[in-house]
């Protein structure tokens, strides 16, 4: 590596002697020539990058009509605009970029592309707007609104650290070559809301979810999703953008944890819609994974055959990473990011740092026959916190004496899926050892909700109300009033 991180280093200083956008090109090319020499998959990337160089592009929508430009640099779903300096024409950048991926969306190549301005030492990643999706086809170069994705972009810096740390955001971006560490930053910019992934898989589902709509199972799902959340929060505006962002939450979430239990490189068609309707699961003995839950009706032969490219996507970036080694909770920035937010704070609903689980968490000692409760479980934070404080301190339980201690209860029913999905990323792979069945004890339920009208739990009779109806229980004679 160190002798990676000294051709990156000489790269940054002819950079800055160049002052001018080809030369600085040229400096870029030759790096990763040296960096990947002797690579022929890598060489042969390399060539495709040249040979992308100037690539002409067509239907670019401007003001009065469809325009052609040259791309500085588009290969392999990635489109590179290269800048003398960025800090005087990153603006000229975005535009350049809106409308080459525009000419390629009205080209009939779909919108799945990464997006980097450059001037060789700053590389600036955008993504689109996630809401004009759904206009894409209407918008001009101008109007296109691109994000820059500040997590994801790099700024080249003159030590050792940064320029080990630029090799691998080139892998990354521009190869994909390497299995990339899963950690909550990288996995909220692969499938948060800015992603790529995210977009072009909410249009996939937008698209079908406007056919499918009007078949019963599809119907039922909606209706059922909106009216729980409804009595689980009081009120709640069930769109349709939100259901599909769920159900994409949902499908994300069975993938991942296939994942990990099979560290499969590929997913064939037949083990691909296993894991949908959760058979896939069961061939680890994992009884509970998914239940019948809002979500299924992607896995209906007809949904599933249309909605294919979308678990398409979303396996092929878990693919690009290493789940071996994880150390925090990955799922929680993605989450947070896509579950309803404003729904949830107004309840009150927040979530723990890591670093505070652990802080609570080593406060206690654990005996293998202590069992623990998070009552509002989140993305599971509190639970890989505990499940890592036991297995330290008992490393001869199994996994599945682990899962029978530990216990999570929550009122949204992605919550529910997304903390069992933490749970088997805690487990890893020894969950795949066990020989008998495993229940997950995560439960969907509202641990808030409490009698009224007793003046304590053991009263005679207390109200418990039902969507909008309020019953009263006479315990005294078990009737319903």
């Amino acid at each position: 590596m160190k002798e990676k991180t000294g051709h990156i280093i000489n790269y940054l200083h002819r950079v800055w002697q160049a002052n001018k956008e080809i030369p600085k090109k040229e400096a870029f090319k030759d790096l990763l020539n040296r960096l990947y020499a002797g690579d022929k998959d890598i060489l042969h990337v390399i060539d495709k990058i040249s040979i992308g160089a100037e690539t002409t592009v067509i239907n670019i929508p401007r003001k009065d009509r469809l325009h052609a430009g040259s791309a500085d640099t588009l290969y392999n779903r990635v489109i590179i605009e290269f800048e003398k300096d960025l800090g005087v024409t990153l603006k000229h950048a975005k535009e350049q970029l809106a409308g080459y991926l525009l000419g390629q969306f009205n080209s009939g190549e779909g919108f799945n592309f990464t997006l980097i301005a450059s001037d060789c030492v700053h590389w600036v990643v955008f993504s689109i707007d996630p809401e004009q999706i759904d206009k894409l086809d209407t918008l001009r170069e101008d109007e296109l609104v691109l994000i820059e994705n500040k997590s994801a972009s790099f700024v080249l810096q003159n030590n050792e650290k940064n320029a080990e740390e630029f090799y691998f955001w080139i892998d990354r971006f521009l190869f994909r070559e390497e299995r990339q560490k899963a950690s909550l930053k990288n996995i909220e910019d692969s499938f948060g809301c800015q992603s790529s992934v995210y977009i072009e898989s909410l249009r996939e589902l937008s698209r079908h979810f406007a056919e499918s709509k009007k078949f019963g199972d599809v119907q039922v799902s909606f209706e059922q999703w909106e009216k729980f959340l409804s009595i689980a929060y009081g009120s709640f505006n069930g769109t349709e953008k939100i259901f599909l962002t769920h159900t994409y939450l949902s499908i994300f979430s069975k993938m991942l944890a296939y994942s990990v239990l099979s560290n499969d490189d590929y997913i064939d068609d037949n083990e691909m819609k296993s894991i949908i309707n959760g058979e896939a699961f069961f061939k680890y003995n994992i009884q509970n994974f998914i239940d019948n839950d809002f979500f299924h009706w992607v896995g209906s032969e007809r949904n599933y055959r249309e909605l294919k490219k979308v678990f398409r996507l979303i396996a092929q970036e878990i693919s690009t990473y290493d789940f071996s080694e994880v150390d925090e909770d990955i799922l929680k920035g993605v989450y947070q990011e896509l579950i309803d937010l404003d729904t949830r704070h107004a309840l009150g609903e927040y979530y723990t740092p890591d670093w505070l689980c652990e802080r609570i968490v080593n406060e206690f000692n654990f005996e293998p026959k202590d069992k623990v409760l998070d009552p509002s479980c989140g993305s599971g934070s509190f639970i890989r916190a505990f499940v890592h404080r036991i297995k330290a301190q008992n490393p001869d339980m199994t996994a599945s004496e682990i899962v029978n201690n530990v216990y999570g209860i929550d009122i949204h029913p992605l919550s529910v899926q997304i903390a069992k999905t933490t749970l088997l990323l805690t487990l890893g792979r020894d969950i795949t050892k066990e020989k008998k069945p495993i229940h997950l004890n995560i439960v969907l339920a509202n641990t808030l909700l409490s009698s009224k009208g007793a003046e304590n739990l053991f009263g005679d009779q207390f109200f418990i109300q039902i969507e909008k109806k309020k019953i009263m229980k006479a315990l005294n004679c078990g009737r319903n009033i």
